[in-house]
């Protein structure tokens, strides 16, 4: 797979979909961490515009995928979940220019809130939602093959070497802790295993990040573009350590339980065996880590500027990762 760099023509993108002429140079926006964003005002209004990643979107399912998350939106928005859905010309919500993909919504005036802050009123919506989320019927969304599960074998000792022989910052690190990654990756696959018996379609990524708040404190989910099958269960202890600052080590525990207290108001007590949704969760956390490895190694990468997120990346989820599991035990009791 080739490596293929961002071709920006914003011009060319709104002149093709009769959305005017820009007025001013389009604005860079950070804080994703996967496609670049950006505000641009035209004199017909003013938009956030996601320029999709062209690394990503080579793979065969990139399209799809895509496609798939836009029909979840939709489908949230109009079931009353605060969401803002792409927008559509000709019947597309994806809009293509030599060869770049886009995507266009309407610019809301919102913040995220700052990484690691903690706010128990905005953990007991955030259960809210999720379960209003998980309550949703997308029934009407082909299934296909969304639910088979592959069994992933990393071979974190190769990306050891190739690391080091590249002289960067995880290479001895990820050396060192190798052994324990294959031991962490062949408990969470077995428990993964046993949880996807038990699937809902979810945003699979309800981190703060993606979560705008409005100057009243009303939130606003952003960012479906990882909208998938997930274990209930899994995403509800997810969404609980985003949001009382577990990517640390220390979450704190009364904004955990907040979450997951408001959601089980909503839905109902958690039926899945708690030490297999704990383990399971490593599992996005490995392939985060092995993503972002191939962004540090250039496998998979865009940019200068992505290679330096990736090794950065790399770092941070190492970090995440043994942190984490030290964790489990301390969860398990809140539980």
């Amino acid at each position: 797979m080739a490596n293929l760099s961002y071709k920006l023509n914003f011009e060319k993108l709104f002149k093709k979909l009769s959305m005017g002429s820009l007025k001013k140079e389009p604005q860079q926006v950070f804080g994703g961490l996967m496609n670049e964003m950006y505000k641009v005002v035209t004199e017909k209004g003013e938009y956030a515009v996601k320029a999709l990643n062209p690394q990503i979107m080579q793979r065969k399912t990139a399209m799809n995928n895509h496609i798939f998350a836009d029909h979840v939106t939709r489908i949230a928005y109009n079931r009353g979940i605060n969401t803002i859905p792409a927008i559509e010309v000709n019947g597309k919500s994806i809009h293509e220019v030599d060869g770049q993909y886009y995507l266009i919504f309407p610019w809301f005036n919102g913040k995220a809130l700052d990484k690691n802050t903690v706010d128990i009123n905005k953990c007991k919506l955030i259960g809210e939602m999720l379960a209003k989320i998980h309550n949703l019927d997308f029934s009407s969304i082909s299934i296909s093959n969304e639910n088979n599960f592959t069994v992933t074998v990393t071979d974190w000792n190769m990306y050891a070497e190739k690391g080091n022989k590249e002289n960067l910052l995880w290479g001895n690190e990820l050396y060192e802790k190798a052994d324990t990654l294959y031991q962490i990756e062949k408990r969470a696959n077995s428990a993964f295993k046993k949880v996807t018996n038990n699937l809902v379609i979810s945003h699979r990524d309800l981190d703060p990040k993606n979560v705008l708040w409005d100057q009243d404190g009303i939130p606003m989910i952003i960012d479906w573009d990882a909208a998938g099958y997930v274990n209930p269960s899994v995403e509800l202890l997810e969404v609980a350590l985003y949001w009382s600052g577990g990517e640390s080590e220390t979450p704190d525990k009364e904004a955990f339980c907040a979450v997951i207290d408001s959601y089980i108001n909503k839905v109902g007590a958690i039926e899945d065996n708690l030490e297999d949704v704990l383990y399971s969760i490593f599992k996005g956390k490995l392939e985060w880590l092995k993503y972002n490895i191939n962004r540090s190694l250039r496998i998979e990468c865009s940019s200068d500027e992505e290679q330096k997120l990736g090794t950065k990346e790399v770092v941070e989820t190492i970090q995440s990762i043994f942190g984490y599991s030290k964790l489990i035990p301390v969860l398990l009791e809140w539980l």
